[in-house]
Order: structure tokens, then sequence, then C-alpha cells
């Protein structure tokens, strides 16, 4: 039997680039807003390094060039840089043009700061699409993990690529794989259960046995986190509708316990050396996708 594997990954952007806060800040200036990334993150290396976790951190190109020492310390500590888009863009509203411009931004910024290469996405908001996958392809890249099969979120993309959303890697192009985010089968239902938001709302408990009753029936779970849900300091902007701040702001102020408690409950482990994509030269993707789906 397969080990039980939970990919552990968080998405690096500022507190001012999470959608529910963009009606709010009335187009303000991104640089005119107060910076708080850098904390946030630092915070998160050293949770992880408590327990010697290792995870992927998706990270904004327009995050990298501001903050590159940042991007240097995930690398040194052992973790995956992968991107996160450039610049938190809907990434399945872009043209093709301006699709893959951003993409090339992005990866260009994060390899020129880290000098080593970057092979997976994750879409802003889970904004995939089949255009997205199209241009990953094309660039290179090895994967992508922005598929949430929740059709009641009105954020997420969609994809007429069929993908079992509950295999752990399902080739969607030639050389690309799709890494989907974890649900938990609840009587009838199949229930988002990845993190984010989601880890907010639930209780720790009720929440780490959804994780363990996942990995009874599958091999792995995908777990994502954004550095800013640990931030109980953060103030919202004023006249901020209700149930916005509820869906940024609820839960955070046990996040940095919870957070700790699940590094040290379950072994962490990055995407890439999970798959085996830094064994670039000799990498056989059907092999790791069979021995994590049985």
């Amino acid at each position: 039997m397969t080990a039980q594997v939970f990919l552990a990954s968080f998405d690096v952007e500022d507190w001012f680039h999470a959608e529910n806060l963009r009606a709010s800040l009335a187009g303000a200036a991104w640089s005119s807003l107060e910076a708080r990334v850098e904390r946030n993150t630092h915070e998160v290396l050293d949770i992880l390094a408590e327990t010697g976790a290792k995870a992927t951190f998706f990270v904004l190109g327009w995050i990298a060039r501001r903050h590159p020492r940042l991007v240097r310390r995930i690398v040194a500590e052992g973790h995956e840089v992968a991107s996160h888009s450039d610049v938190h863009a809907r990434l399945d509203r872009l043209s093709r043009s301006a699709l893959a411009r951003d993409l090339a931004e992005a990866r260009d910024s994060l390899e020129q700061i880290t000098s080593l290469p970057v092979w997976g996405l994750r879409a802003p908001n889970f904004s995939i699409g089949d255009a997205v996958l199209d241009c990953l392809a094309e660039a290179g890249y090895w994967y992508d993990s922005s598929f949430y099969q929740f059709k009641a979120h009105d954020r997420y993309g969609r994809l007429a690529t069929p993908i079992d959303p509950d295999a752990p890697a399902v080739s969607v192009r030639p050389g690309l794989l799709e890494l989907p985010m974890s649900r938990v089968v609840i009587g009838p239902c199949a229930v988002p259960w990845s993190g984010g938001g989601y880890f907010r709302a639930i209780p720790f408990r009720v929440f780490r046995w959804g994780v363990a009753k996942r990995l009874r029936t599958q091999s792995w779970f995908m777990f994502y986190f954004h550095p800013w849900e640990l931030d109980g300091e953060e103030v919202p902007p004023r006249g901020m509708p209700r149930l916005l701040k509820r869906r940024a702001y609820g839960g955070r102020d046990r996040m940095r316990r919870d957070l700790r408690r699940l590094s040290r409950h379950r072994v962490h482990r990055a995407l890439d050396r999970t798959f085996g994509f830094r064994r670039r030269g000799n990498c056989r993707r059907t092999d790791t996708h069979t021995s994590l789906a049985h």
C-alpha cells in the first residue's frame, strides 16, 4: 500500500491581492498600501522549520520583484518555488497574448531570483481554463495545481478537459499534469476541504478528521494556505460588506495555532519532490502517478 502523502502548498500574495477585498479597496494602487506579506510569510516559514516540513510556495511575480530576499529564504530552506502568476489577474479572463505575457513575466522574475527552473503554476482564485492549460503546455511547464471541482463557487475556473478530481495527477496536455485540489466525501456530497478559507471555517479537529478520512481512501491530500490568513492584526477596509469580511477574516485568530498543529500532525511534502520534478532529466511522471493512485 502506498504511503499517505500530505502535499503542502502556500500561495504567496499580499493582503490587498485577495479577491474578497478588491471592491473595498476602490482601485487603490498596491504600492500605496502597507506591505504585510514579508512578515506573514516569514512566520509561515518559521512554523514549517519547527518540524522540518517542506512545501511548495506559489509566489506572485509582483511579490518576488519587491521581496527577493523572502523568495531566496524559501529556496534556502529547501522549499519549492512555483508561480502564482504575475499580478494576480483571473487567468481565464485574459486574452491569449496577455496570458502568455503574465505567465512569462512571473516565471522570468522567479527564475532570475532563485536561479532555479519554475515547474508549476497555481492560478489566482483557481481561475484555470483550457486556454491556460494550452499556454502552460506550450511554455514547457510540468504541472498546474488550479483545478477545484466545486461548481457552487462563483470564482473557480471551469475546464472542458475531463479530469478525475480525486486522482493525484492527471495528464491534461502532452507533458503537462494537473494536480487537483482535495475534497472529502461526506454522505452524498464531495465537500471542498483543501485549506484556505475552508481551513479557517472548519474547526481544527473536524478538519483533521476530514484529512484522515480522505487519506483512508486516497493516497494523497493537497493542502493550500495564504500567508495573510495568519494575520489576525490586519485591519479590514472601511465599509467592507459583512459577508466578504467574514470570508476574508473569519478564523484568522486561531491560524497560527492550527497551522502549527497541522505541521506537527502530518508530514508535509513539496510537490516537486513528490512528483519527481526536480529530476527533470529522468523523471517518469506516469510511474509517480501510478504509485500515488493505488
